[in-house]
């Protein structure tokens, strides 16, 4: 996908959307701004740390959800991907929400250090999809990337596959293989390309953001490919500048990206501004305080929950109760990383979290298919809210359900 385009990334693919006009003017002020703003020398990259920080699970609710329905979701949403050409997002998802230490008694399902293999390197790659198919890791400008948003056999977001890398504990030293490889090739690689070939106002940059801050050794920055000045209280801006339901997943991923920042802002000191911790927290307030005034009587929200006053659209979730699925699912997950002082009382969380056993407990394995990435951040936020992570609760029985997609 090239980045030359606002959402795009040089060679990965094509993203297809333009960015709004009022949307480049409002970023591409900021990025004049910061390149007036450059220091008289500025590494292009910074220095990163090999391990990847971790987010902390400060909550174990159990009135969230019972260990039994806990383990009757999990156990429903556990990756059936061992067959011919499975989706690559649908791998991407599962990895990002197993982990790459699961393991499963299901002989259908795929491990998490398969699933690492085979976003890491052509050879696994290649046994599932076939020789003939196009790779997944290709030679960009700027080093490897993921190719993006070109089917089935490709990565669904700029930089996501890498975001998951990091969110699972890859260290930067992992090896990846490329078709016809010459020389050896890390992790590392990756993520300073995308850095490298980062833009300000491209459309899709929660996962580079993720990316970044996850191996970042504390108040970094960098220059972006047009000369920016890139640094997190700048990120953290331009997550906060759009409206609230603007980007994937009716705009949940950019409040996740913020509350990460926050819990790595308490590890590192990423923010070079004490107002910009202010201002996440204010930000994050808000989209609770909408959260609270727009949940369902049932416990859901849908995809206007930031303002309940105005019709839902369909957007691209396939009715109203994936819709709302998927609004819900996303928002517990990023309040699951979020600091008490945001947090909506308890109840709230307890109604969205009840209204989701329901619905998945009654979900046709079709439906679990189907809808498998976004369910996905459903059984991770359930998890978190009783202060695990998934692959805690395997190797996992062999019931007749699952997600085979």
């Amino acid at each position: 996908m090239m980045r030359n385009q606002p959402a795009t990334r040089r060679g990965f693919g094509h993203a297809g959307m333009v960015f709004v006009l009022s949307q480049v003017l409002l970023i591409g002020g900021i990025a004049v701004a910061a390149v007036y703003a450059l220091p008289s020398s500025v590494d292009p990259v910074p220095s990163l740390r090999n391990e990847p920080r971790s987010v902390t699970l400060n909550y174990n609710w159990p009135h969230v959800i019972t260990d039994a329905q806990l383990t009757f979701v999990m156990t429903k949403l556990r990756p059936q991907l061992r067959h011919e050409r499975p989706k690559i997002n649908h791998v991407d998802h599962a990895l990002r929400c197993w982990g790459q230490a699961a393991s499963f008694e299901d002989p259908s399902c795929l491990s998490g250090a398969e699933m690492v293999a085979m976003l890491t390197d052509q050879n696994a790659y290649a046994a599932f999809w076939g020789d003939d198919a196009a790779p997944l890791l290709l030679r960009g400008e700027f080093g490897p990337g993921f190719r993006t948003q070109e089917g089935e056999a490709s990565a669904s977001h700029v930089d996501h596959t890498l975001g998951t890398l990091a969110e699972i504990g890859i260290p930067l030293d992992h090896p990846i293989i490329l078709k016809d490889q010459v020389s050896p090739l890390v992790v590392k690689q990756l993520l300073v390309a995308a850095m490298l070939d980062f833009r300000l106002n491209q459309k899709e940059y929660e996962w580079t953001t993720v990316a970044a801050a996850s191996y970042s050794t504390g108040p970094t920055q960098w220059l972006s490919q047009d000369g920016e000045l890139i640094t997190f209280d700048l990120l953290a801006e331009r997550l906060m500048r759009q409206d609230w339901v603007d980007g994937v997943c009716y705009g949940n991923h950019r409040l996740y990206a913020l509350a990460m920042l926050l819990q790595f802002d308490d590890q590192a000191q990423l923010f070079r501004e004490v107002e910009t911790r202010q201002r996440v927290l204010a930000h994050l307030s808000e989209a609770t305080s909408r959260l609270i005034k727009s949940q369902a009587a049932e416990g859901y929200w849908d995809e206007n929950w930031e303002d309940a006053t105005r019709p839902a659209q369909e957007a691209e979730a396939g009715g109203p109760t994936m819709r709302r699925i998927l609004a819900t699912g996303h928002a517990l997950e990023w309040w699951a990383i979020a600091p008490r002082e945001v947090l909506p009382p308890r109840e709230v969380i307890v109604r969205g979290a009840q209204w989701l056993v329901v619905e998945i407990e009654q979900m046709e394995a079709a439906s679990v298919v189907k809808n498998y990435t976004f369910l996905t951040h459903v059984g991770r936020a359930l998890c978190l809210w009783r202060g695990k992570f998934p692959h805690q609760l395997t190797p996992l029985q062999n019931p007749p359900t699952g997600a085979d997609g």
